[in-house]
């Protein structure tokens, strides 16, 4: 079954690379809003340069905030910003935060091709400061979770139950910002997603048809083989009889 997942596939050196993408959308306009590329790399400028980021044009660290953020090592990262507060970014975790200005930050996956997708993601909290930030989930301008996340270490998870058909090329976007509260500080939220395509799920139904309809034919066939046997046989038995009238 191919996987997907987020952490693991983090390019350090292309966006978009392979099914992901980094970027924002507009503030107001998470569903169809225009998705914007994150341009540039960049490590953290202090003390923490195994922490690094995608950004826009017009941002940089410690300026708009908006980005998609990834500790490089295997083992969990303390940063204390210039102002004192402090983010736990987890081994080698994806971490995403909206901008100032209220626009989302947005990982974006794309279909490779045809399938039934199932979605495995979990969105939290890592700011000690955290107070609320809003969590989406976005397919083909359709809302498919929508939640807030409110305080330090507030983690919320979603996963399909079944799955979902997606088209090749089309995108489901996983976005972040800024919440109940609107504004974008302390709101860094740490994003788990992990994707499955099940195999032979779209091809199954027309292999099933195929399957019936040939079954209809030879079905159809046995039956009138009977009946024109004992059509035959009928015409028989009445040929030995003399009919006298």
């Amino acid at each position: 079954m191919p996987t997907w997942s987020l952490s693991s596939d983090f390019s350090l050196i292309h966006n978009p690379s392979s099914v992901w993408s980094f970027g924002s959308k507009p503030a107001g306009h998470h569903v169809t809003g225009m998705f914007s590329l994150f341009t540039h790399l960049d490590p953290e400028p202090n003390d923490y340069s195994e922490i690094i980021a995608w950004f826009g044009s017009d941002t940089i660290w410690y300026t708009h905030g908006l980005g998609v953020y990834y500790n490089t090592k295997p083992m969990n990262i303390i940063l204390k910003e210039p102002n004192t507060n402090i983010i736990t970014f987890t081994a080698n975790g994806v971490a995403m935060h909206p901008g100032d200005d209220g626009r989302f930050s947005v990982v974006r996956f794309t279909a490779p091709k045809d399938g039934n997708y199932v979605l495995d993601t979990t969105f939290t909290h890592i700011h000690n400061c955290a107070l609320y930030s809003g969590v989406y989930i976005v397919y083909n301008n359709l809302t498919l979770w929508e939640i807030g996340l409110a305080g330090p270490g507030d983690s919320k998870s979603f996963k399909t139950t079944d799955s979902i058909t997606v088209r090749a090329n089309e995108p489901i976007d996983f976005i972040v910002g800024v919440g109940l509260d609107n504004i974008s500080n302390c709101d860094m939220t740490l994003a788990r997603v992990d994707i499955h395509l099940l195999e032979n799920q779209i091809e199954s139904p027309v292999i099933a048809g195929s399957i019936g309809f040939v079954l209809g034919i030879i079905f159809t066939t046995i039956l009138l083989c009977i009946y024109y046997r004992y059509r035959g046989n009928r015409q028989n038995g009445n040929a030995g009889y003399e009919v006298i009238g």
